[in-house]
């Protein structure tokens, strides 16, 4: 327990194994899960929803329930493992007194069950205070208290810091490790004087009983200064008991499900309805004339913009908020999952895109036809919007169907025939395709698996040197 800052999280990323600077070794755990039968997995489940209280909330959207049953339910896919010890980082935070009460009950039901919990807090009520076996108390990353939360005024009075009565121990503690420098200085000098004597004192009893007392081994960590605490594991141990495909079925499925979830709603189903009646209205019923080819083509890039656009601010948007649960434990879609990916800053990720997206509508040949030859002679083959609008123009313009000449026409068989008629293939030569249908959505194939691949190297290799979990 203790102010902010106080490095509580740096001291829990310690205890749990995750600052593994200079640390060897395999450490293997709960991989026998995998060995449990269906049955047996739906069983365990079961269990766990009745111990944590969670029944009435078993079949409920997470995003429908309190924020209590969140705490349980995150509780809950940790005990899945039936681990011994359980790390849990200030779990009452944003709850209301009753349901931090309630959460607590439930985690001494666990310690009951032999289970060791480990947890920072920033302050308790007094009844959550009292329920603690051992206390550590921090200041400035340095302990200042360790005992049973019972012994906490007693050992403070002995200094001179009496708490009023009727008063929350808690309340008090907090009060007395958020004073000025000077007084919290002299609390971490007593309790580094008392441990020293303490230890002394533990050193004549084993000499007097001819033990000798080992020094420490292992690594050391100062709490004091985080750049000193890395938190980044050994890159060559093996630490996931799960093998690689196991992992990505069970990510695919869970993606696979929220992203439904979030897609399949009426506020999506009213947006494309009412886009379509728009966009219908704009583009009725239009004369078969050479007038209205350049109406036709400008349809169609409104739809090779508009919903890749949509698509891929919406990933931008999504995957940030995701890339925590993906860190503890997605053509133009997979280019705003690729860039989500790679930028943790929401606003670093939507200039990137808006600025790549626009450079790829100018290239693409619909805004600009002549473009400067060193821009065009490559630019052009790197858009998706191209291989797109010239796939969906083909389309378009291939069926055979007789258009209506105009004054003025660009097509060659109406210059000398102004009421004459031509066949619609003839207006691909005016729009300059490259590629037949076929070869069009092979290239867009081939990008879309490079941008799924690339969010997948950036989450594994990028921004990882930071060490934050």
């Amino acid at each position: 327990m203790g102010p902010s800052g106080c490095r509580k999280t740096t001291l829990l990323n310690i205890l749990a194994g995750r600052a593994l600077n200079g640390v060897t070794g395999d450490i293997c755990l709960c991989s026998s899960t995998n060995n449990l039968s269906k049955q047996d997995k739906i069983t365990q489940v079961e269990q766990i929803i009745d111990q944590l209280r969670i029944r009435k909330c078993a079949d409920t959207s997470i995003m429908f329930i309190s924020g209590g049953e969140k705490k349980r339910v995150n509780i809950g896919t940790e005990l899945l493992t039936n681990p011994s010890v359980i790390f849990l980082d200030e779990p009452t935070s944003e709850l209301d007194s009753t349901s931090a009460v309630s959460l607590m009950d439930v985690l001494r039901d666990l310690a009951m069950q032999g289970k060791t919990i480990i947890t920072s807090i920033h302050q308790p009520s007094s009844q959550i205070f009292q329920s603690f076996d051992q206390l550590i108390l921090l200041a400035d990353g340095k302990t200042i208290f360790m005992d049973k939360p019972c012994n906490a005024l007693p050992y403070f009075a002995t200094m001179g810091y009496h708490s009023p009565s009727q008063y929350n121990p808690a309340d008090y503690v907090m009060d007395l490790v958020s004073q000025d420098m000077k007084v919290r200085e002299q609390l971490k000098e007593e309790y580094l004087q008392n441990k020293i004597t303490k230890h002394v004192n533990t050193i004549s009893n084993l000499l007097q009983s001819q033990y000798l007392l080992a020094e420490p081994s292992g690594n050391e960590a100062d709490l004091t200064n985080p750049d000193n605490v890395n938190l980044i594991s050994n890159k060559h141990e093996s630490k996931w008991p799960i093998r690689f495909l196991s992992q990505m079925l069970i990510l695919f499925s869970h993606a696979f499900f929220l992203t439904g979830k979030s897609q399949f709603t009426f506020l999506n189903f009213a947006q494309a309805l009412g886009l379509a009646i728009i966009s219908g209205l704009c583009w009725l019923r239009m004369d078969f004339s050479e007038n209205t080819i350049p109406d036709r083509s400008s349809f169609i890039f409104f739809l090779m913009t508009f919903w890749p656009l949509h698509t891929m601010m919406h990933d931008l948007l999504s995957f940030p908020f995701e890339r925590t649960v993906i860190e503890k434990e997605r053509a133009t879609e997979s280019l705003g999952l690729h860039l989500g990916a790679a930028f943790k800053n929401l606003q670093h990720a939507i200039t990137v895109a808006t600025v790549l997206l626009i450079g790829l509508m100018l290239v693409s040949g619909f805004f600009v036809r002549n473009l400067p030859h060193w821009l065009g002679v490559w630019g052009k083959w790197l858009s998706f919007l191209k291989y797109a609008y010239d796939a969906c123009l083909q389309l378009q313009f291939k069926g055979g169907r007789i258009y209506k000449c105009v004054d003025g026409s660009i097509i060659s068989s109406c210059q000398n025939n102004p009421n004459g008629i031509f066949v619609s293939h003839e207006a691909i030569e005016f729009f300059d395709v490259g590629l037949n249908i076929g070869l069009n959505f092979l290239v867009l194939f081939g990008m879309f698996v490079i941008f799924r691949t690339l969010p997948y190297l950036a989450l594994r290799f990028i921004n990882n040197h930071t060490g934050h979990t």
